[in-house]
């Protein structure tokens, strides 16, 4: 029965994160997990941390056989095939937390539980159990190139940990969600004997709550308010890169842009102009510089940059008349292909158009506006998933701005989940956001973490709005993910050391 509800309880925890946003289901799933490892033996713990992986990681991230069956050219076996095995990875993590939970800190095994000193016992797992879990999270978010998607911190973003954002970022919140869900299955395992680290824990977090609050700004507004234009060209994602259509893509962004020459900021999508400079007319970029100049607009807009003959080139956002930005966090398999050395003709299956780009620079400055001298921080779809690499721009930076096109993952969560990040990523820096896609979810957000407007999705729109740019640095811009690392590694140093100091406490394998 356990695998059946280890893979209910995953699923289930899908529902705490957009579009759905019922934030305790987390909670209440994580407890569930961690209740298990505590009172069961590493090999059934690891069997259900897997099967919640499963559940967690197959409702959560199924669009990625959208993205390859639809438009990676890759048919129904082969898209199930890599849909299934990106979801049985991204389960082991889980699975490990689990088994080490239960290897190390199972409550009959653990000397601080059964040398008559329960208290302290039930003190250590609360400081293992988060650590374990952040960890984790960490290391699936850097290992491989890192997928950070759901992490549990994301579902927090309207919830009341939101004002921790500022100060220790999404793993921060997600040490404290996993820290509750704790608490509550030490309450279920231990019953009178939690009371009391689990009202000096709940005591904690109501402090912390109400010293730091959601909505909280740690920056200053600074200079005038911008006016915006965001164009979402919906361009049929088949036909994005088809040479025939080019010159229609471009014209359609064209049309969509000019009712709103004259407002501060107009930015087009990642890639809406699907072509390198050198492959365009000769009067194309000049004139999008002189009508700028002409209207006091910058346009800021998503286009392939380098040489495609000899290389390298990049993903990248062009500011008309200006610098241009290269992507730095590369999709895998998307955006290039890693082993290809390796794998040789058999990656020819993937078919995926401009697979062959190169990492900008991770050392880019953040552009400056040429008619406001504004400085935005630039970020093209995926790379808003990493937030110690984002903050790199910041304080520098006054405006947040990211391009994407979420076409890739058709009507499913996933654009919801997107967006989700990228107002993480807000929280995280306290500069307003400004997101320009090809389809929808376009949106515009605040300093403080609230969306000012949004785009329907798959159609033609322009988004208008104002926002007001930021300065100053929060915590976390300040700090990155260092201080919560150095934290993790001590609490478990920490914590082991009083689980194991009496004399001869040593556990036996199981």
């Amino acid at each position: 029965m356990i695998p059946i509800q280890a893979l209910l309880a995953g699923g289930a925890a899908v529902l705490a994160y957009a579009p759905f946003d019922f934030w305790p289901l987390m909670l209440l799933a994580l407890a569930w997990l961690f209740r298990v490892a505590l009172t069961s033996n590493p090999r059934i713990a690891a069997q259900a941390g897997f099967f919640f992986g499963l559940g967690l990681f197959a409702g959560g991230v199924h669009w990625v056989f959208v993205s390859c069956y639809r438009f990676g050219n890759m048919g129904v076996l082969l898209s199930s095939l890599t849909t299934l095995l990106l979801v049985a990875y991204l389960a082991l993590y889980p699975a490990v937390f689990a088994w080490l939970a239960a290897r190390f800190v199972r409550l009959d095994q653990c000397p601080a539980h059964s040398t008559g000193r329960p208290v302290r016992g039930i003190a250590v797992s609360l400081m293992v159990l988060p650590a374990l879990w952040v960890g984790l999270e960490w290391i699936r978010g850097v290992l491989f190139t890192g997928f950070p998607w759901l992490s549990v911190g994301y579902t927090q973003v309207d919830g009341p940990l939101a004002g921790v954002a500022p100060l220790a970022g999404v793993f921060g919140i997600s040490w404290l969600l996993a820290f509750t869900a704790a608490l509550l299955a030490m309450i279920a395992v231990k019953g009178r004997q939690s009371v009391l680290p689990a009202g000096i824990g709940v005591a904690a977090l109501v402090v912390l709550m109400v010293v730091f609050p959601a909505g909280k700004l740690w920056t200053q507004p600074v200079g005038a308010p911008l006016s915006v234009a965001l164009i979402q060209g919906n361009v049929p994602q088949l036909t994005r890169w088809n040479p025939d259509k080019v010159r229609d893509h471009i014209a359609g962004h064209l049309r969509l842009s000019e009712p709103f020459w004259g407002v501060d900021l107009l930015i087009w999508p990642e890639n809406a102009i699907p072509a390198f400079a050198q492959m365009l007319p000769d009067e194309l970029l000049p004139a999008l510089a002189r009508k700028g100049m002409e209207t006091g607009s910058d346009l800021l807009t998503g286009m392939p940059l380098g040489d495609p003959v000899d290389g390298p080139y990049f993903n990248g956002i062009r500011l008309a008349g200006g610098d241009e930005y290269r992507k730095q966090h590369l999709v895998p398999f998307g955006e290039y292909v890693p082993l290809v050395g390796l794998l040789g003709d058999a990656l020819d299956l993937l078919r995926v158009p401009m697979s062959a780009f190169s990492p900008g620079d991770d050392d880019q400055p953040p552009l400056r506006l040429l008619r406001s001298d504004v400085m935005v921080a630039p970020t093209i779809c995926y790379e808003i998933l990493f937030g110690d690499e984002v903050a790199q721009m910041f304080p520098q930076a006054q405006v947040l701005v990211n391009i994407s096109n979420d076409a890739w993952f058709g009507d499913t969560i996933a654009p919801h989940q997107h967006l989700q990040i990228a107002r993480m990523r807000v929280l995280e820096s306290g500069r307003p956001l400004l997101r320009a896609t090809n389809s929808g979810i376009t949106a515009i957000v605040n300093a403080g973490g609230v969306t000012q407007a949004v785009s329907p999705q798959f159609v033609e729109t322009v988004l208008t709005g104002i926002v007001q740019p930021h300065a100053g640095a929060t915590p976390y811009i300040q700090n990155g993910d260092w201080p919560l690392l150095v934290l993790l590694v001590g609490t478990l140093g920490y914590a082991l050391f009083l689980c194991y100091r009496g004399p001869k406490a040593i556990i036996e394998p199981l």
